[in-house]
């Protein structure tokens, strides 16, 4: 019954959404993860632009190395100066207003390692540290052993859970499909803005006799299928989140900023939108998860990742443009997430290969622009070389990365921990690139 209402597809990308949080503070803020699917590689995104490092880098990357002259200067540490592909203007522009910073070389970790202590195994590591399917879960969950039930958007959300109440509207909302970083330990997710989800909307709307009948019989389904009695429960609260939000938008005045017509600018064009509905349905907080594909770049990369950037960039631009004209630049905190980057030794198909360690952008009002974290040496087979080919060990947590941006957020200290299992293990719990 399920494949001949054509609901398979909605049953598989039900969930996406998360309930977040609320805070000790009072005042709206928001987070906003764009994912980038398939490993970025980004030793092409944050790229060296002083002669020594410039020099060590086109030596390793030769065929994928962009031109010196091509590259966007938009960071520094010391004496190093960092630059942007000219894929990425627009980030660019952000750099320049003092509103992105750079989080260098961010991975899961269980605790600080090193070459040594990795290659002789004296420390634990995550799991299946190149899978993709691994690290997108431990990205999202921040449990890098293990089998994770939640994600740290989510355990934010139980954390902090007053400031929206009685609001029944969902704080934390996936418009891209299904998204462990939102499924709390108490707190259960939902989706919006999944066509399927508006078809169902408007057959549950239109009336339409048997396949209304059926698509009820589906929803209320009482049998020992628990994936299936999910599955239905989460069409349902999706399909009341749509109607809620379609009520509210109705009164919204038009957004003036334009956004770029591709899959990432629709997605964080509609998270907008959902911003503008925050008072009409009651939230002080809100949790938001997008994200890009096509990242998994293992041939012909120079002719596949500028695309790649142009889209994100536009979009993040374009996105950040809109907070102004709300008003929200200080209150909104957009950064990124990648399972992992990608080898800084090519292929020999003129690609990359999986890796760890990457570099990770923050943007917002509330960013304090600049550069944070530590630069690899790009050295093949050196300090910061898990192997021979510039698998770098990340010398920065995802628990470091995330606990800034959810103290932020307004999580307590003494609840970080819950967030972050991992997070003691670590020297700091705040890497400083976020005003207080």
């Amino acid at each position: 019954m399920v494949m001949g209402l054509g609901a398979a597809g909605a049953l598989g990308q039900l969930g996406g959404i998360n309930a977040l949080a609320q805070t000790n503070a009072p005042g709206y803020k928001a987070l906003v993860c764009v994912f980038l699917f398939g490993g970025c590689d980004a030793n092409s995104v944050v790229i060296p632009t002083d002669n020594a490092g410039y020099t060590a880098y086109t030596n390793v990357r030769r065929t994928i190395a962009i031109p010196q002259s091509q590259l966007l200067p938009a960071t520094s540490q010391g004496s190093a100066t960092y630059g942007l592909p000219p894929a990425m203007p627009g980030l660019q522009s952000l750099f320049q207003t003092g509103k992105a910073a750079v989080v260098a070389n961010v991975g899961t970790l269980v605790r600080p390692l090193t070459r040594a202590q990795y290659q002789a195994n004296q420390q634990p590591v995550p799991a299946n540290l190149f899978s993709h399917s691994d690290q997108q879960q431990q990205w999202q969950s921040a449990t890098p052993i293990g089998i994770a039930q939640s994600g740290w958007a989510g355990r934010i959300a139980d954390q902090v859970q007053t400031l929206n109440q009685p609001s029944k509207f969902p704080t934390a909302v996936s418009v891209n499909g299904n998204s462990l970083f939102l499924i709390g330990q108490q707190t259960q997710p939902s989706q919006i803005a999944s066509p399927n989800l508006a078809v169902l909307d408007q057959q549950k709307r239109a009336g339409d006799g048997e396949r209304l009948n059926a698509l009820q019989q589906v929803l209320t389904l009482a049998s020992g299928a628990t994936l299936v009695q999910a599955a239905g429960t989460r069409i349902n609260d999706s399909l009341t989140v749509l109607r809620q939000a379609s009520d509210a938008f109705a009164t919204l005045p038009n957004l003036t900023t334009p956004f770029p017509t591709t899959a990432l600018g629709n997605q964080l064009r509609q998270i907008v939108r959902l911003m503008q509905i925050r008072d009409t349905v009651g939230l002080q907080r809100q949790i938001f998860f997008c994200s890009q594909g096509g990242y998994d770049t293992h041939e012909n990369q120079p002719g596949a990742h500028p695309r790649l950037l142009t889209e994100l960039s536009e979009a993040i631009a374009a996105f950040q443009l809109a907070m102004e004209e709300l008003g929200l630049s200080e209150k909104v905190t957009l950064f990124t997430e990648s399972e992992f980057s990608r080898t800084f030794q090519p292929n020999a198909s003129n690609g990359t290969d999986h890796a760890w360690g990457g570099h990770q952008v923050v943007t917002g009002g509330a960013v304090r622009g600049g550069f944070y974290g530590t630069y690899p040496s790009m050295v093949l087979g050196g300090a910061d070389d898990s192997g021979s080919r510039g698998n770098w060990i990340p010398s920065t947590s995802l628990d470091q990365y995330g606990a800034t941006l959810a103290r932020w957020f307004g999580v307590p200290e003494a609840g970080l921990s819950t967030v972050f299992p991992n997070l003691g293990n670590f020297a700091t719990a705040n890497l400083g690139f976020l005003k207080a």
